[in-house]
């Protein structure tokens, strides 16, 4: 499947952004274009950030956050009741399991799609993939930062919405869908090199140089007002975005780290990644949303395989086990905690088969009808366990957040809103298509039933 939209940077693309934005919806007039609350919503404002940790491909949860111990799981998995109702693969997720009270399980999880791509995108969007409209809908995070960008500050130099490593999705990197250029995804690969995201002091005075040349080049079509020269307009946002982000003496700094930070987070492209969201957290210097993935999950062979969940499992407990470390023992002056104010969601876009690994594949297969989602921080009260599967891990039999049904990314997407002080009720009439988007639909695409905070998690 192709990407739905590539926004993707290497250190050779950083000012050629705007490119996303070049094709007919973007020459619709958006004048108008303004969100309204379409239902009456209480959002909690509990966060000023958000951390997204996608497991691209779908963790099994049977042999992770719902540890389910039969004939066929591994003996080194070590496994160890750590609290009444956790059983935990302590060899697989030791920083994590010293950490339970940092976070919540939520056990009573569903998708909509067993497909990668449809479900991926299910995860960015909060909307069900439809081909005529893909285009157009904007993911979480730029809607996030359209809606945080009246807080921003003077010195507030960095992207509102980063995206890291997201290289190998089958749905790709969601763009800003009918939104301004502005709250498009900024893209990094780790795997590029990361000194092209500042200048190096003896190179300053001829970047101004040429800075100045293309401004004076192309100044007549960045300012421009007509409709039909919103991508250059675009473009003009972004490569005023990138030279900001370039030239702010801070950001050497946020792609920065030692040897045995390094080592901490694991020595790996996800834990890299990780490092950075840390920074860009403690920078608080303009970037409020970040979507980070880690990639290679679909485990249809071979998953007891050291390469594949061991190893992504290991990965992940130190990359994000020391990520909550960091964030919940950082302090701002006031005497939070960067955790306090962040809000970490980590889930995959569905889990895998419960049960006996399949036969002559020795792998597990998609699962839309089970699965656990990590939250912690902005408000989120640790040591909980929501929500309870089957003895296979196949069913949820006890949803554990108050409503008959379990819990759907929609639903999962109004929390994130809800932490944010964002009004998820909100809706905009004037989009290309003419179809009403709502940030949050009132109730589910794919069944009657009205979409929720899971406000459990808070109290």
């Amino acid at each position: 499947m192709r990407n739905f939209m590539d926004t993707m940077l290497t250190r050779r693309e950083a000012f050629r952004r705007g490119a996303v934005s070049v094709g007919g919806y973007w020459f619709l007039p958006l004048a108008g274009a303004t969100a309204r609350a379409a239902t009456k919503t209480q959002p909690r404002g509990t966060a000023r950030f958000c951390v997204f940790f996608m497991l691209d491909g779908g963790q099994s949860h049977v042999d992770a956050w719902d540890l389910k111990e039969h004939a066929w799981t591994p003996q080194d998995f070590a496994i160890r009741e750590l609290r009444p109702g956790v059983k935990w693969p302590t060899s697989l997720y030791p920083k994590l399991g010293a950490q339970l009270d940092r976070f919540a399980l939520l056990r009573s999880v569903e998708a909509w799609d067993s497909v990668h791509g449809r479900a991926q995108y299910y995860v960015q969007a909060a909307h069900p993939f439809n081909p005529a409209l893909a285009r157009e809908v904007p993911p979480i995070g730029s809607v996030a930062a359209l809606e945080l960008t009246p807080q921003r500050r003077e010195t507030d130099t960095l992207p509102p919405y980063v995206a890291l490593n997201v290289t190998q999705s089958q749905a790709g990197l969601l763009g800003q869908g009918f939104l301004p250029a502005t709250y498009a995804p900024f893209h990094i690969d780790t795997a590029a090199s990361l000194s092209a995201y500042s200048i190096r002091e003896a190179e300053k005075r001829e970047f101004e140089r040429r800075w100045q040349l293309l401004r004076g080049f192309d100044a007549r079509l960045r300012s421009d007002p007509a409709v039909e020269a919103k991508a250059y307009r675009d473009y003009h946002s972004h490569y005023e975005g990138a030279v900001r982000l370039m030239s702010d003496p801070r950001a050497a700094k946020l792609f920065e780290a030692g040897a045995e930070e390094k080592a901490r987070y694991g020595n790996t492209a996800t834990g890299e990644a990780a490092i950075i969201a840390r920074n860009l957290i403690e920078a608080d210097a303009g970037t409020r949303f970040i979507f980070l993935q880690q990639n290679g999950w679909d485990h249809h062979k071979d998953i007891y395989e050291p390469k594949n969940h061991y190893k992504l499992s290991r990965d992940l407990d130190a990359a994000l086990g020391s990520f909550l470390e960091d964030l919940a023992t950082r302090k701002r002056p006031g005497g939070g905690s960067l955790l306090d104010e962040t809000l970490v969601v980590c889930m995959g876009e569905f889990g895998r088969t419960p049960g006996a690994l399949t036969q002559g594949l020795k792998g597990r297969d998609h699962y839309q009808y089970a699965f656990t989602v990590l939250m912690a921080g902005g408000g989120v009260k640790g040591g909980r366990v929501i929500g309870r599967t089957d003895e296979m891990g196949a069913k949820v039999v006890d949803a554990g957040w108050g409503v008959k049904r379990s819990i759907y990314m929609e639903d999962i997407a109004t929390t994130v809103y809800s932490a944010l002080g964002i009004d998820w009720g909100k809706s905009v009439k004037a989009t290309p298509s003419g179809r009403e988007f709502y940030y949050v639909e009132s109730v589910a695409a794919q069944a009657i039933q009205p979409n929720r905070e899971v406000s459990v998690v808070f109290s």
